[in-house]
C-alpha cells in the first residue's frame, strides 16, 4: 500500500534550512583554511561527508512522518441510547400519548424494524433509562413500566457517566430521547459542560426532542415554617412560596387558616413569574397545630390541586437547659458552647474536669450579650445521682468521660436515657479509651481504631429527610450545602452499626467498601442517644467569605439537633405510652418511621394498632413490632404515596392514652412535577456542540445512515508514524562520523 509522507519539526522550516545554510558555510570555510596541507581530493571528500552529516541531522530535526493506514477495529463499535424515565416525560403531547410512551414506540414498537434493531445490525446498542441516576437497561424492562417515575432529571451526569471510561474511537455516537427538562442546579452549564466533554472524545450526541415548548399555566404553593420547632408565646413566620408559569406581574391572593379556621389574607404580585411572602404566626401553649395556605384560583390555571399547602406546626414552651462536659478541652467545645449561649431558649451548664478534686462550672441563660446571666460555680460538681441529671434535658458529652464518671455513674447515664428519657450526644467521637461496658450499651456504634483525616461529610437518605439537616430553601438540597463546607479534621472509624441505629452521615476515603457512619442515633428506651464520630466541626462556624452565605449552617446545625432530641422524648403527664415520628413533612415514596414507647404496662397483654387515615380518607392499618434490643420499644413504618394531609392514629388495649394521634403532610416538591413544557433548545446546544443532529420522532430510523455517515467523515483511516527513530537511520549516521573522524586522524587533522 502506498504510503503518504509529512514533516513534523519542532521548530520551523525556514529557521531550520537557514541554520542548515550557516552551518555548511562554517564546514566549507573551515576545510577551505585549516586543510590546505591536504591534498585537494580528500578535502572534498572530507566537507562532503561533513555535510552529509549536516544535512542528516537536519532531516532528523525536520521529523519526517510517514501516514501508516490503521488496523480496522475488528469488534462492533458501540452506540449508547439513553431514555429519559423522570415523570415529567409522563405529560401527554405527543399524538396523544405522553412522552415516554412515544420514545418506547420509537425505540421498541416494530421488533425488526424498531430503531434498537436496526442499530443492533451493526453495532453494539448499550441501552440505559436515566433521571437523577443513570442506569443500564433492557427493553423487557422499560416496557414493563407504563409510566417514567423518576423524581428529578440530571441530563448533564447521564451523557458522562454513559462514556466514562469509553476506549477511544469505541463509541460512535449517543442517541437521547427526552424532552430536555433537567433539574440540576445550573442546567445550561451543566449541559454546555458535558456536550464539550463528548466534543473531546469525538462522541456525537444525536437527541430526540418530546414534547412541546408551549407555555402552560400553572401556579404552584410551598410553605414551610421559619423553623422546624416554635416556642410558645414566641413569634414565628409561616414561610410561602409561589412559583407560576404563563403569569408575568400578576396579583395573586393567599388565604391562611389554622385547623381550618380562617386567619388572614395576603395579596403579592407575581414578578417574573416568582413571588416570597412571610405570615407572622404565634402560638400561646404546647402542641401540634395545623396551618394551611390556600391560593385563589388564577384565570386559565390548568391544575388546581397544587394551590394549597399544609404544614404542621410543633410547638413546645419549655426552656431546654443543656449540659456540656468536657474533660479534653478543644475547639470543637469552645464552639459548640459559643453557639449554644447565643440560643435564647437554651440555659447551657458547661463544666470542665481538671482532676478528681477540681473542676470549673458556668451556667449560662442563653441568648444574653452580657453577663448578667453568667454564672460561676467553682464548687459545682458532676451529676452524680439520678435527680442531678435530671436536672437536664440534653447531655454533651466530650472526651475522657470514662475518667470523669465512676461505673455506678455511668450506669445512671442509662437510667437517665432508658427511663427518664432523656437524651445523650457524644459529640467528638468515643469518649473513652480502651472499654466501657456502660457506655458501649448505649452508644449506637461499636467502634474501631484509627481514625480518616480530611474526610468530608455525606449525607444519607435519612439525613436528607432529618429536621437537624434542613436548612430552608436556598436553592441547594442539604446534602449539596453539606459537601460545599469545609472537611473533617479527624473521624474515628467504627466496625458496624446496631441494629435500631440510624445513620444521617457517612465519610468515605475511597478505600473502604462502605462509607463510615459518622453522625448516627438510636433510640434507647424513652429517650435518644447521639454520636458524632467527627472533629472539625467547629469550622463550620468560622467560614471563609465565599462561604458566607452559609453563616447560620452552624448554628441551625446544632440548635435543630437539641430540639430534635427534646421534643421526640418526652412522656405527656398521666401518659404510659409515647406515640412519635421523626418529623411532620414527607415526600410521596419516602418511609414515615413511627416509634412507640410503653412504660408500665403489661408487655403480654400489649397490642397496640396504628391506623393511617390518607388524603382520600382511606385507611391503612398496621401492625407495630416490638423491637429485638429493647423491651418497650415498637416500631411501624408507612411509605405514603398520595400528596396531603395523613393522621395515624394509635389505639392501646391497654395503658393510657386508649388513642393518640401524630399528623404529617406529605408533598413533592420537586420542579421536575412543577415545570413541563419541553425544552427543545437544550437539546439542539448538545446535538450541535457534539457535531450530532437533533431529530424529530419520524426521523429516529435515519439515525443508522446518519451515524456511518459521521464516521465515514471523521474515521482516520491513517495514522501519523515517525520514521527517523530506527536502528538503520542511526548506524548509517554514526558510521559516516566514525569514518570521517578516522580519515581525518590519518591525515593528520586531529
Amino acid at each position: 500500500m502506498k504510503w503518504d509522507f509529512l514533516f513534523d519539526p519542532l521548530i520551523s522550516i525556514p529557521v531550520l534550512l537557514g541554520i542548515g545554510l550557516f552551518a555548511g558555510l562554517t564546514i566549507v570555510l573551515s576545510y577551505a583554511r585549516s586543510a590546505r596541507s591536504v591534498r585537494r581530493g580528500l578535502r572534498l571528500a572530507l566537507t562532503l561527508m561533513r555535510i552529509g552529516v549536516l544535512v542528516a541531522l537536519l532531516i532528523l530535526l525536520l521529523r519526517p512522518m510517514a501516514m501508516v493506514p490503521r488496523d480496522e477495529v475488528r469488534d462492533k463499535p458501540v452506540v449508547s441510547v439513553l431514555v429519559d424515565t423522570s415523570q415529567s416525560m409522563n405529560t401527554k403531547d405527543v399524538d396523544n400519548r405522553s412522552r415516554y410512551e412515544a420514545a418506547l414506540g420509537a425505540l421498541v414498537g416494530k421488533k425488526n424494524d424498531s430503531i434498537l434493531a436496526r442499530l443492533g445490525r451493526d453495532y453494539n446498542v448499550e441501552l440505559y433509562s436515566f433521571d437523577k441516576d443513570l442506569r443500564r437497561t433492557a427493553p423487557r424492562f422499560l416496557t414493563a413500566n407504563r409510566e417514567a417515575e423518576g423524581k428529578e432529571t440530571w441530563i448533564a451526569a447521564a451523557l458522562s457517566n454513559a462514556v466514562k471510561g469509553a476506549v477511544a474511537g469505541k463509541i460512535r455516537g449517543v442517541l437521547l430521547l427526552s424532552d430536555g427538562r433537567s433539574n440540576e442546579t445550573d442546567p445550561q452549564s451543566s449541559m454546555r459542560s458535558a456536550a464539550r466533554y463528548l466534543r473531546t472524545l469525538k462522541i456525537p450526541v444525536w437527541t430526540v426532542p418530546l414534547g412541546t415548548a408551549s407555555e402552560v399555566k400553572d401556579a404552584h404553593v410551598l410553605a414551610r415554617l421559619s423553623s422546624n420547632f416554635l416556642f410558645a408565646q414566641q413569634p414565628a413566620s409561616l414561610l410561602v412560596s409561589l412559583t407560576a408559569t404563563g403569569y408575568t406581574n400578576w396579583a395573586a391572593n393567599l388565604q391562611v387558616y389554622r385547623e381550618n379556621e380562617y386567619v388572614t389574607s395576603k395579596q403579592v404580585m407575581l414578578e417574573n413569574g416568582h413571588a416570597e411572602t412571610s405570615i407572622p404566626i404565634r402560638e400561646e401553649r404546647r402542641g401540634v397545630y395545623q396551618y394551611r395556605v390556600e391560593l385563589e384560583p388564577l384565570p386559565g390555571e390548568t391544575d388546581l390541586d397544587n394551590n394549597k399547602r399544609s404544614v404542621i406546626a410543633r410547638v413546645i414552651d419549655e426552656e431546654t437547659k443543656v449540659l456540656v462536659v468536657e474533660a479534653r478541652p478543644h475547639w470543637d467545645s469552645k464552639f459548640l458552647l459559643r453557639r449554644l449561649r447565643a440560643d435564647a431558649n437554651v440555659e447551657v451548664t458547661s463544666i470542665f474536669y481538671i482532676n478528681p478534686n477540681k473542676t470549673f462550672a458556668v451556667v449560662e441563660k442563653g441568648g444574653k450579650s452580657d453577663e448578667s446571666d453568667k454564672t460561676v460555680l467553682p464548687g459545682l460538681q458532676m451529676p452524680r445521682t439520678r435527680e442531678e441529671l435530671l436536672k437536664y434535658d440534653c447531655i454533651f458529652l466530650g472526651k475522657d468521660v470514662d475518667e470523669v464518671f465512676s461505673g455506678a455513674e455511668l450506669k445512671l447515664l442509662q437510667q437517665f436515657v432508658a427511663e427518664d428519657g432523656g437524651n445523650v450526644v457524644f459529640f467528638r467521637g468515643k469518649p473513652y479509651e480502651g472499654q466501657s461496658p456502660e457506655l458501649s450499651k448505649i452508644e449506637p456504634v461499636r467502634w474501631g481504631d484509627g481514625a480518616l483525616t480530611d474526610v468530608y461529610l455525606e449525607l444519607t437518605a435519612e439525613g436528607k429527610a432529618n429536621p437537624i439537616f434542613d436548612y430552608g430553601t436556598r436553592g441547594k438540597p442539604s446534602d449539596v450545602i453539606i459537601r460545599e463546607l469545609p472537611a473533617m479534621t479527624s473521624v474515628t472509624r467504627v466496625t458496624d452499626e446496631k441494629s435500631l441505629a440510624v445513620v444521617l452521615a457517612r465519610v468515605g476515603d475511597g478505600r473502604q467498601s462502605e462509607p463510615i457512619a459518622t453522625v448516627v442515633y438510636q433510640r434507647y428506651g424513652k429517650g435518644k442517644v447521639m454520636t458524632i464520630g467527627a472533629a472539625g466541626l467547629w469550622q463550620w462556624g468560622f467560614l471563609p467569605e465565599r462561604l458566607d452565605q452559609y453563616d447560620d449552617i452552624y448554628s441551625r446545625f446544632w440548635s435543630q439537633m437539641i430540639r430534635w432530641l427534646v421534643s421526640g422524648s418526652e412522656f405527656l403527664p398521666g401518659r404510659d405510652v409515647s406515640f412519635q415520628i421523626d418529623k411532620n413533612t414527607y415526600k410521596p415514596g419516602e418511609p414515615v418511621r413511627m416509634t412507640i414507647t410503653a412504660r408500665l404496662v403489661e408487655r403480654s397483654r400489649y397490642q397496640p394498632k396504628i391506623e393511617v387515615v390518607q388524603p382520600d380518607h382511606s385507611v391503612v392499618r398496621i401492625a407495630p413490632e416490638l423491637q429485638q434490643d429493647s423491651e418497650s420499644m415498637y416500631t411501624a413504618q408507612f411509605t405514603p404515596q398520595q400528596e396531603g394531609e395523613y393522621e395515624a392514629v394509635l389505639n392501646n388495649n391497654t395503658g393510657k392514652p386508649e388513642k393518640d394521634v401524630v399528623r404529617f403532610t406529605v408533598y413533592d416538591d420537586s420542579v421536575e412535577q412543577r415545570c413541563v413544557q419541553a425544552d427543545r433548545e437544550m437539546l439542539n446546544l448538545i446535538s450541535d456542540v457534539t457535531g450530532g443532529e437533533s431529530l424529530e420522532l419520524a426521523q429516529v430510523n435515519t439515525l443508522p445512515d446518519k451515524i456511518q455517515a459521521v464516521e465515514m467523515l471523521t474515521r482516520e483511516r491513517v495514522k501519523p508514524e515517525d520514521i527517523w527513530d530506527r536502528l538503520p537511520v542511526f548506524s548509517v549516521l554514526i558510521c559516516l562520523l566514525a569514518v570521517e573522524w578516522f580519515v581525518r586522524r590519518v591525515s593528520g587533522l586531529l
